[in-house]
């Protein structure tokens, strides 16, 4: 090997050995090169100064000059009667068509909701019962499902290989649905209401092949309106109002495998703890067994491998653990603290934040009716930052808005049984058997004719006495 082949190599394994993984591969060109020793030809031509850092300007006249010096010789080899595989490469090179600047990649637009004010208070609209601007908007007409309904885009909201992402939401889902809708980058949405109490959701799935079948029937919805067989549930997410929490508990009880995101709005209730005689709200007087899959699933979140979202308010139900405590114990078994937020004045505003990988807790004052209500528009925080972190494709918002569904069920609906899945005891086994089919079965029998909406709140002069006051905390939250 020659000397100079020699010091060439030794550069380029210098070069290779820094480990410059920059995203410019104009710079990444150049600093190979002079690696190599032959930047001198180019400084010949005035575009370099060896003494500083090239600039990017630099680097682009020297990329040039680099791609000139090429075709000359390669022309030259051509005009004097060169080899047929000189003019072969000729043909192929070009002088580098690269921009001066590249502009960093455009986030989607922030899409919201209409707030309440007080013009749509007057029209008698307030937390409890909030206004419908679009109805459905860039949905389809709801599609009953073995248990629930499901709306779709009506164009896009799915990936390439015809994926969507799903959420699928419990109690109140008609409150939150107009919230949904004015702000959804390409969700499918799925309502369930299974009635008044966690109770009811959590029987309704406590058999573990329930919610398989539920996707299977989300799925065939989809399949039905794309009318292509590769469709399919991309990313679930979990959510719900409330007492709508039992079925999410419920659902992460035969595991989470199937689950991506968890948004718990003012809804997750500990236990009091046996041991203690005393239930004065604070840690040790709570137990989190009852809660023990969500709780590990928001485990999960810290570790950032789940999206967990809950939110609370300070209203103190009186005979059971609050939101408020609930969260106090979720972050005394993280190790977690709040840090404070300023509500600016709002009666109902943020006062507190714990956002850690890809867990999020965030506390809110009130203690009434309308402060729970409060947090059904919520939704769009949450899903403004998972779609965001899924990339979920964009629907077209576009086309012709679907009115609001008449209340008392889907019966305006186009192909409203579209996702429900006829089941026989050919399905047994894969349910787990005749149990499993009958709870798959009594899962959709179950469902309300009609839309449940949160319980209006009380008339200005029938407002309830105050909750007696919770424990004071040391986390700058009411």
């Amino acid at each position: 090997m020659s000397a100079r082949r020699e010091r060439s190599t030794e550069a380029g394994r210098g070069y290779l050995s820094t480990g410059d993984l920059s995203p410019d591969p104009v710079r990444r060109e150049w600093k190979f090169i002079e690696a190599l020793s032959i930047r001198h030809p180019i400084d010949m031509l005035g575009c370099v100064s060896s003494k500083t850092p090239p600039s990017d300007g630099e680097i682009y006249k020297r990329a040039l000059a680099v791609a000139g010096v090429g075709l000359g010789l390669v022309a030259l080899a051509v005009g004097t009667g060169a080899s047929t595989g000189a003019r072969a490469m000729l043909a192929h090179l070009s002088l580098p068509d690269l921009p001066l600047a590249v502009a960093a990649p455009q986030a989607p637009e922030a899409l919201s909701a209409r707030p309440l004010d007080e013009a749509l208070r007057a029209k008698g609209f307030h937390e409890c019962n909030p206004h419908d601007p679009i109805g459905l908007g860039p949905y389809t007409p709801y599609k009953n499902l073995n248990v629930g309904r499901i709306a779709i885009p009506q164009k896009g909201g799915h990936t390439a290989s015809m994926g969507y992402d799903v959420v699928i939401h419990f109690h109140g889902h008609s409150a939150v649905r107009k919230t949904l809708v004015q702000v959804s980058r390409g969700v499918a949405y799925v309502g369930i209401d299974k009635g008044l109490g966690s109770g009811p959701y959590s029987q309704a799935f406590a058999n573990s092949a329930v919610y398989p079948a539920l996707l299977r029937s989300i799925e065939s919805a989809l399949k039905l309106h794309t009318r292509d067989e590769a469709t399919h549930v991309r990313k679930v997410v979990l959510s719900a109002w409330s007492a709508g929490y039992g079925a999410v508990n419920e659902i992460l009880k035969h595991g989470d495998e199937r689950v991506d995101a968890v948004v718990l709005l003012d809804g997750l209730h500990a236990a009091w703890n046996p041991a203690r005689a005393k239930r004065d709200g604070t840690v040790a007087s709570l137990s989190s067994h009852s809660l023990a899959p969500t709780f590990d699933f928001a485990k999960k979140a810290l570790r950032g491998e789940k999206l967990f979202f809950f939110t609370h308010t300070n209203v103190n139900p009186e005979t059971y653990p609050s939101t408020r405590m609930t969260a106090d114990l979720l972050l005394h078994e993280l190790g977690l603290e709040r840090s404070p937020v300023d509500p600016r004045g709002d009666k109902f505003g943020q006062s507190g934040t714990v956002d850690r990988g890809g867990f999020h807790l965030w506390s809110y004052n009130g203690t009434d009716e309308r402060a729970h209500c409060s947090h059904i528009p919520l939704i769009a925080k949450a899903l403004a930052q998972i779609e965001a972190q899924w990339q979920t494709p964009a629907m077209d918002r576009t086309v012709p808005f679907t009115p609001a569904p008449k209340l008392g069920g889907a019966g305006d609906a186009e192909e409203p049984t579209a996702g429900v899945i006829e089941l026989t005891s050919a399905d047994e086994p894969e349910l787990g058997g005749r149990e499993g089919l009958e709870a798959v079965q009594r899962g959709g029998a179950e469902a309300p004719e009609a839309e449940l909406l949160p319980k209006p709140a009380p008339a200005p002069g029938d407002v309830p006495a105050a909750p007696r006051p919770e424990p004071p905390l040391d986390d700058g939250a009411e």
